[in-house]
């Protein structure tokens, strides 16, 4: 792990993944799925399940381990910072990355719209896999 780049990653959230999303977790509230209920509501359109922004951090971080998971021990601390919405593009950008002698990682990263909202923060430690 220590010296590769990590990948650069980007998901288009779309409704029928956000439906998806609604399925598996039974989390239908309203400003995910009803147009017209989100569209009153202070986001003023639907909006994203906070998981599914997350998930391009994810995808990289996998990538990068050459996993198919976070290895066990890891930790990730998340802050939600925007809604992410159908048609957003979210991206990871790292903003610093370190590896201990002990094959800890430690790293900071931002999901990241095509208009350069960050919609989440991500602080991570990585067990050595």
């Amino acid at each position: 792990m220590s010296g590769r780049e990590f990948p650069t990653v980007t998901d288009v959230v779309t409704q029928d993944g956000i439906d998806a999303y609604a399925e598996i977790s039974g989390d239908f509230n309203p400003l995910h799925v009803d147009p017209e209920a989100a569209a009153a509501s202070e986001f003023g359109g639907i909006i994203a399940h906070g998981p599914i922004a997350l998930q391009a951090f994810f995808r990289a971080a996998t990538e990068w381990l050459g996993a198919e998971a976070m290895p066990p021990g890891s930790e990730v601390k998340v802050t939600y910072r925007a809604p992410t919405r159908p048609g957003d593009d979210v991206g990871v950008r790292v903003a610093e990355m370190e590896t201990a002698a002990d094959g800890h990682t430690e790293l900071s990263a931002e999901c990241v719209t095509q208009e350069g909202t960050t919609v989440v923060s991500v602080r991570a430690l990585i067990a050595p896999g």
